[in-house]
C-alpha cells in the first residue's frame, strides 16, 4: 500500500523548495554583478566629423578695380529739320545701320525750287542794272573830268552803280540761302550709326527747332563705357598705367558664367568730382559684334596688373572670426588645422589668399562649425 502525504507536509514541502530558489537566484545576480564590476570599459574613440574638402590652387591672377558703369555713343546725333515742308521720303528701315553720306529723308523741294528761282531772276536783274550803271560812269568819267559834263550827275551816276553793286551782293546772297534751303530738303547722315525709332511719319508735316528729332543716330562701333571710381583709387591707377595702357573687362551680370568683353582705358576725367569724391573713368570697345547697347549698365573691372602664382581658395571656405578670417587645413591623418589667414582680393566666389595657406594644401570647404585643431574629420561617402 502507498503511504499517504498529509496536505501539512506539502506545505512544509513548498515553503522549503521556494527559499532555495530565492538562495539560487540571488547568489546568481550577486555573482554577476560582481564580474561587471571587475569588467573593463571601453576605450573613447574620438569622432570624425563629416566635410567637404577642396584644394588651394595657384594660378596667375588680374588685379583689378571693379565698378557699375554705363555704356554711350562716341558719336549720338538728333536729326532735326532745318526747314520746314512736307516730309516726302524715309529711305532706310528703324533700326537699321547706315554709312555716313546715305540718304536718309526727302522733304518736298518745290517751295524751295521757286524761291531759288525768284532770287535767281532778282539777281540776273540787278546785274544787268549793274552793267548799265558801270558803263554809264566810264563813259562820262572823261567828260566830267574836262568839265563838260556836270560833277553832281555824275557823283549821281556812281552812287547807282555802287547801290547796284550791293544789290547784286544781295540778291546773291539771296541765292545763295535758297540754294542751301534747298539742299536741306535732303537729309544726310552725318556719322556711320545705327537709327532708332522715327518720331515723325511718313506724309507729315515737320518744322524747324521742333521739340523732338526726326530720328537718333548712334555710333555703335566703337563705344565707350564710363564709370566712377572712389578717388582713393586714383594713385593706384595712376601708378598702375605709367608707360602702358590699362585692359578693361566689362560683363552684363557675373564675371564667371556671363560674356566678358574686353577693352582700353581711355582716359581718366580731368577733376574729381568734389560732392561725391568719384573720379570718372571711359573706356572704349571695338563692339564689332553690337554687344555693347548705349545707355546699357555694365560691370567693369579695370586691371592694375597681374599676380603671379596667387593662392586661390573658395570664399565659403574661409570662417570670420574676431581675431580674424581663418580656414581649417587638412592633413594626411584627416585631422584638421585652424590658420589665421590674410585675404587678398575677391572675385566672385574666390578669394586670394596673401599669407596663411600654400597652393596644393588642403582646406575643408563645408562642415566648419564643429571642428577645431585636432579634430578628425571624414568625406562622406569616402572610406574614414
Amino acid at each position: 500500500m502507498k503511504k499517504k502525504i498529509s496536505p501539512k507536509a506539502l506545505v512544509n514541502f513548498y515553503r522549503s523548495y521556494r527559499s532555495i530558489i530565492h538562495i539560487v537566484i540571488f547568489y546568481f545576480a550577486l555573482s554577476v554583478l560582481l564580474a561587471s564590476c571587475h569588467k573593463k570599459a571601453p576605450p573613447h574613440v574620438a569622432p570624425s566629423y563629416p566635410v567637404q574638402i577642396t584644394q588651394a590652387t595657384t594660378q596667375d591672377t588680374p588685379i583689378f578695380i571693379e565698378a557699375l558703369g554705363h555704356v554711350q555713343s562716341i558719336t549720338s546725333i538728333n536729326i532735326y529739320s532745318r526747314i520746314e515742308g512736307e516730309l516726302t521720303g524715309v529711305f532706310f528701315q528703324q533700326g537699321q545701320e547706315v554709312k555716313k553720306g546715305e540718304l536718309l529723308f526727302t522733304i518736298d523741294p518745290k517751295p524751295y525750287q521757286a524761291a531759288l528761282k525768284q532770287a535767281q531772276g532778282a539777281l540776273e536783274q540787278t546785274l544787268a542794272n549793274l552793267a548799265l550803271s558801270e558803263e554809264k560812269v566810264k563813259r562820262y568819267r572823261m567828260l566830267a573830268s574836262d568839265e563838260y559834263y556836270s560833277q553832281i550827275d555824275y557823283e549821281t551816276l556812281q552812287s547807282d552803280m555802287a547801290a547796284n553793286t550791293a544789290l547784286m551782293k544781295e540778291n546773291q546772297g539771296q541765292v545763295d540761302s535758297a540754294n542751301i534751303n534747298l539742299d536741306y530738303c535732303w537729309i544726310y547722315a552725318p556719322i556711320d550709326g545705327m537709327t532708332g525709332i522715327l518720331q515723325i511719319d511718313y506724309g507729315n508735316l515737320v518744322c524747324v527747332n521742333c521739340n523732338s528729332p526726326l530720328i537718333t543716330l548712334n555710333q555703335m562701333a566703337p563705344i565707350f563705357v564710363t564709370f566712377n571710381i572712389p578717388e582713393f583709387q586714383l594713385p593706384r591707377i595712376q601708378k598702375a598705367s605709367q608707360g602702358k595702357t590699362l585692359k578693361i573687362q566689362a560683363a552684363y551680370e557675373d564675371f564667371k558664367s556671363g560674356e566678358i568683353f574686353e577693352g582700353d582705358l581711355y582716359m581718366l576725367n580731368n577733376s574729381v568730382n568734389a560732392q561725391t569724391g568719384m573720379i570718372a573713368l571711359r573706356g572704349i570697345f571695338e563692339n564689332k559684334q553690337r554687344e555693347l547697347w548705349p545707355g546699357q549698365f555694365i560691370r567693369n573691372r579695370l586691371i592694375l596688373y597681374t599676380m603671379k602664382d596667387a593662392v586661390i581658395i573658395p570664399y565659403t571656405a574661409v570662417q570670420i572670426t574676431q581675431t580674424g578670417p581663418i580656414v581649417f587645413t587638412v592633413k594626411e591623418d584627416m585631422t584638421v588645422e585652424q590658420r589665421t589667414i590674410k585675404l587678398g582680393q575677391r572675385m566672385d566666389d574666390q578669394v586670394i589668399v596673401l599669407d596663411g595657406v600654400k597652393g596644393g594644401e588642403k582646406i575643408v570647404l563645408e562642415g566648419q562649425i564643429n571642428l577645431f585643431t585636432g579634430s578628425k574629420v571624414h568625406v562622406p561617402g569616402k572610406a574614414k
